[in-house]
This record gives C-alpha cells, structure tokens and sequence, in this order.
C-alpha cells in the first residue's frame, strides 16, 4: 500500500488577534472575492497552490458536487493577486452557525518565499472576523509548508486537537492530476 504516516493539528482562535500585530500586504497585491465561481478557475488556484503539499480532495469530486459546494451560500472564496497574477487563495466555510472554518490557505509556488503569507493570512483573518464569527479554525497537517504550523501559531491560532494516521497516496499512474488538461 503506497502511503504515509500524517500529522495533522487543529487550531483555532476564539476572538480577533490586536491589530498592533498585523502585517499588511504590499500596495502591489489585491484581494478580490471569487463572485461566480467556475470550477476550472477553482481548480486551477487548487492545484497551484495544493499540489506540491497532495492536496486531492477536490479533483477527486465529481464535478457537479464540486461546482454545488463552490456556489453554496456556506463557501466563500478569495483570491490574492500580485501584480495582476494569482498568488493564493483562501476558501472559507460558514456552514456552521457563529463558526468560520479556513477550509484552504495557500500561496502558488511562484510566490511562496516571497513574505506574503503572513500579511495574506492576516488578511484572511481579518476578513473573517467581519462576519458574526465566535471561533475562526482550520487545519493543517505536515505534507502542507513546512512553515504552515508555526505561521498559523504566530497568527494568533491555538493547536486544540491532534492526530496521527496512515493516509493513502493515489497509485501514481492514477493520480488525479494526470486527468487535469494542463
């Protein structure tokens, strides 16, 4: 069986960090919210940011459910551009009352390194705690940036949960990103 032994932690804040400690982003770079979402715009943010980390959630849906869950009410999705390029994204649930869950957060490989996670993800916070929101939470597991974890702990995010478990790798003659037309 091709797989591997994952960490994954869970974190949470349960009030806005103080403003003092937040890093803007450069006057270069924009936040626009995806306000129709298409599935090929969606995947490709997905896979730019997520591939290099096994991110294969998403591709493995069928397509119809994907592009329901892209335009529910619940999900909301916004896209960092730098210099008119997309750079990351961040895609928010809020299925759950007075809860928002960062479902994913990420930069495109061609910006990471580029010390734009922290001002977008303060960003994403911010944008966040602007809706009636009494817990903000994600996830992240060690197959994400190995600097994921402690960027979500100076963020302001607290680890309240952690596991570890065997989680299988798609057969690479059958992985997912083969079927992508790029």
């Amino acid at each position: 069986m091709n797989g591997t032994s994952t960490t994954t932690w869970w974190l949470q804040m349960n009030k806005p960090p103080e403003k003092a400690e937040l890093l803007s982003l450069p006057d270069d770079c924009v936040v626009m919210q995806v306000i129709e979402p298409v599935r090929s715009f969606y995947l490709y943010l997905y896979t730019s940011v997520g591939r290099p980390y096994q991110w294969y959630n998403r591709l493995m849906m069928p397509a119809a459910e994907l592009q329901a869950l892209l335009e529910s009410d619940e999900t909301s999705i916004y896209v960092l551009y730098c210099k008119g390029v997309p750079a990351g994204f961040v895609e928010y649930n809020m299925s759950e009352p007075g809860e928002t869950e960062i479902v994913y957060f990420g930069l495109t490989c061609e910006f990471t390194g580029r010390k734009l996670g922290m001002p977008f993800l303060n960003w994403c916070i911010a944008k966040a705690w602007q809706r009636p929101t009494k817990r903000l939470w994600l996830h992240t597991c060690d197959l994400d940036h190995a600097a994921a974890l402690n960027l979500y702990k100076k963020a302001g995010f607290e680890v309240y949960d952690e596991d570890t478990v065997f989680q299988q790798k798609p057969d690479p003659e059958d992985d997912p990103y083969l079927l992508l037309p790029w």
